[in-house]
């Protein structure tokens, strides 16, 4: 009898755990770059090609020219998630089945997107002439 009782309140108690989970509504995560800035560049911190472009920003004072804002996605869950949202919404012909390439740069404003050090040093040094 006691068995009975056990079984039933370990059965009640998966199912009310369960039903707890799963009628959790989901959770609304609102990313957004600094709302003063046209271009967005997506990097990893280990990623040799990202280095070009970041020692191009320095070098070329490219900051004090045009407002960018910078995001790290190989550590930050949060800019890869923001990273994934904004290449899905400006530019989808950029997704591939190997993933999304760093470095990668979004123009909110003209909905343009750049993938490579070279594309985006060529697209900042037309930018902020």
């Amino acid at each position: 009898m006691i068995k009975k009782i056990i079984t039933v309140l370990i059965i009640f108690a998966v199912l009310f755990g369960f039903y707890k989970i799963t009628s959790q509504k989901p959770i609304s995560i609102k990313i957004a770059p600094a709302p003063d800035t046209d271009l967005v560049l997506f990097y990893g911190d280990t990623c040799p090609h990202c280095k070009i472009v970041e020692e191009f920003i320095s070098t070329n004072k490219i900051n004090e020219k045009l407002k960018i804002s910078q995001l790290e996605v190989y550590k930050d869950k949060s800019n890869s998630s923001l990273f994934s949202k904004m290449v899905n919404e400006i530019c989808p012909e950029k997704l591939t089945a190997d993933g999304l390439p760093v470095p990668f740069l979004i123009n909110q404003v003209d909905k343009k997107c750049f993938i490579g050090d070279t594309p985006i040093k060529d697209y900042l040094t037309e930018k902020s002439k």
